[in-house]
């Protein structure tokens, strides 16, 4: 039978992580996105895997969500969710092979990416930070989260004021976009982008 896999990750260190797990899981094969279908027993395992993460045993979580993706190479969500867990668990080579491997089966998930990005943006490693987050919005426009991380890289890290500025009007334009701390942000670097092109 098909069955979606549309549960997340959800123990508190991962809550601020938007885990893209598709209401229906598809995968790629000759460039084109094809629908996945996935027996009771994949989903069964799919849904214990995160039961036992959600109760704190990422060990069994992690053994758990590892055989699923032997068994399932081409969904993306277990390997999203693999990687969260072993990203948790301090296996950031593993964390970042998951990624990986979530991204082959499929191209615009934009959790894998954007936790790439995260992860290219803590090493130091700009331009892998900036194409992730672009690779997620071009596949997927309203993924608030990428706006948001593409801002702060761009404010932050890269000093391309002007960049920020829309990536966080980007973010905020998006439904669910009421970020008081966001529009604070806008404020600001639309005053520091005024007095500069006042001193200029």
């Amino acid at each position: 039978m098909s069955s979606p896999f549309n549960r997340s990750v959800a123990f508190a260190a991962l809550l601020a992580v938007l885990v893209a797990c598709q209401s229906t899981p598809d995968a790629t094969q000759n460039g084109a996105v094809v629908p996945v279908t996935v027996d009771r027993k994949s989903a069964e395992m799919f849904d214990a895997a995160l039961d036992a993460i959600e109760a704190r045993d990422l060990a069994r979580g992690e053994q758990m969500l590892a055989e699923l993706t032997l068994r399932e190479p081409m969904l993306a969500p277990p390997w999203v969710n693999l990687g969260l867990v072993r990203s948790e668990l301090g296996d950031t080579e593993g964390a970042m092979a998951a990624f990986h491997h979530a991204i082959a089966a499929e191209p615009g998930n934009c959790a894998a990416h954007t936790e790439l990005g995260l992860m290219a943006r803590r090493v130091g490693d700009f331009a892998a930070a900036e194409a992730n987050y672009l690779a997620c919005v071009a596949h997927q426009p309203d993924f608030r989260e990428a706006h948001l991380n593409l801002g702060i890289l761009y404010e932050l890290y890269l000093g391309r004021l002007s960049d920020a500025l829309a990536s966080y009007r980007t973010y905020l334009s998006i439904e669910g976009g009421d970020d008081r701390k966001v529009a604070g942000w806008v404020m600001d670097l639309e005053r520091r982008l005024a007095l500069v092109a006042e001193s200029s």
